[in-house]
């Protein structure tokens, strides 16, 4: 077991094709964005396991920044994520074996919990183990057009039959745009002729008002619950995200009333946007962007996170028929203390229980 340094990183972006992508060069760019120029946590915190000169496994602990209470206080918090073990050296215990070494190196910088917002199923079992602490389910919600429906009917019709498997995941993609083309229809209603429409009405950008969204998420009421922060550094670094691609809805061209921020998969083809934040000064306002979304878009499949969600985005997602999917896993929100002397202690932050999903104010862009 060794931490990782500079020298590892050809071995983990190689390592990374068994997690993020079959592109070594990609993998780069996304560990360059995710640690090394990580706002929160310099010192990229990745930690590697070799069998002989091989490099068989590495967990990583990027930075995040929390912000709770009213006035907040603020706390900086390793963010467990990217567990990947080399498909030869699997179910041999190293990932018990990693996160060990992993939490102990973290309690000696000095942190004092350790999170992780969306856990699978399979590592969330396996962290449950190790002591990890549940603070609630992430319950994906779906709202799909017809065509998005009945493409993925047939899809699921014909997967199982002889000849027809091999086109079943294309039948998807009939249900219109899908990856490079997904924000298409969007792009064109908003188009350089249409942002000439009055003040009021909404717009579309491909890059971040990082300042002005900023300064609305500061002057808008805070209610204490736990959320990261959001402010231009989180932003700016955030929307750097190499692996997505985002598109950006606003209302309020002299000052910012509200906004939604729209994300897709850059590396997988899919046809799924998903909101992974929406923020207004009013209800009225929110509800026009989910409209504006809704129409203007045209997604096959659109996305939002329910958990921590207030109630006016709750009943907004319910009038536009937003509902779980059953073949869609859950994600598990995960913390744990970096210190095995607090295993039985309340789990505390800023006087929060951070095992208490109703503490929570959880976004999509939160998480990665």
């Amino acid at each position: 077991m060794v931490p990782y340094s500079a020298e590892h990183k050809p071995l983990v972006t190689e390592l990374a094709r068994h997690l993020w992508s079959p592109d070594p060069r990609l993998n780069e760019r996304y560990l360059n964005w995710k640690y090394h120029q990580n706002p929160y946590i310099r010192d990229p915190l990745i930690y590697l396991v070799f069998v002989g000169e091989k490099l068989v496994g590495m967990r990583g602990a990027f930075g995040s920044l929390w912000e709770v209470g009213n006035p907040a206080e603020f706390f900086t918090l390793p963010y467990a994520d990217d567990l990947v073990i080399d498909p030869a050296f699997r179910r041999q215990g190293l990932h018990r074996v990693i996160m060990n070494f992993a939490l102990r190196d973290l309690a000696e910088r000095g942190y004092r919990y350790v999170v992780n917002l969306s856990a699978g199923k399979v590592t969330a079992a396996a962290s449950r183990k190790l002591r990890w602490r549940d603070a609630g389910r992430v319950r994906a919600l779906y709202r799909r057009t017809s065509g998005k429906t009945a493409a993925d009917f047939l899809s699921d019709r014909a997967r199982p039959l002889p000849l027809l498997w091999r086109w079943a995941d294309n039948l998807s993609a009939l249900s219109r745009s899908s990856g490079n083309h997904l924000f298409d229809q969007l792009d064109a209603r908003f188009s350089a002729l249409d942002q000439r429409r009055n003040a009021g009405s909404p717009f579309a950008q491909r890059t971040p008002l990082i300042r002005e969204m900023s300064e609305l998420v500061a002057r808008l009421p805070r209610d204490g619950r736990i959320r990261h922060v959001r402010d231009e550094t989180f932003f700016a670094w955030r929307f750097g995200n190499p692996m997505y691609d985002y598109r950006f809805l606003y209302i309020g061209r002299e000052r910012l009333r509200g906004y939604m921020v729209l994300q897709r998969s850059r590396f997988f083809v899919q046809d799924r946007a998903s909101i992974v934040d929406w923020e207004a000064e009013s209800d009225a306002i929110r509800a026009e962007l989910l409209a504006a979304a809704i129409e203007y878009g045209r997604f096959p499949e659109l996305c939002i996170w329910q958990l921590g969600a207030s109630s006016t985005a709750a009943l907004l997602a319910h009038h536009h028929r937003f509902k779980p999917l059953h073949r869609h896993y859950e994600k598990s929100v995960l913390v744990r203390s970096a210190s095995d002397d607090e295993l039985d202690a309340p789990w505390m932050l800023g006087g929060r229980r951070l095992d208490d999903a109703d503490q929570w104010d959880l976004r999509m862009i939160y998480a990665m």
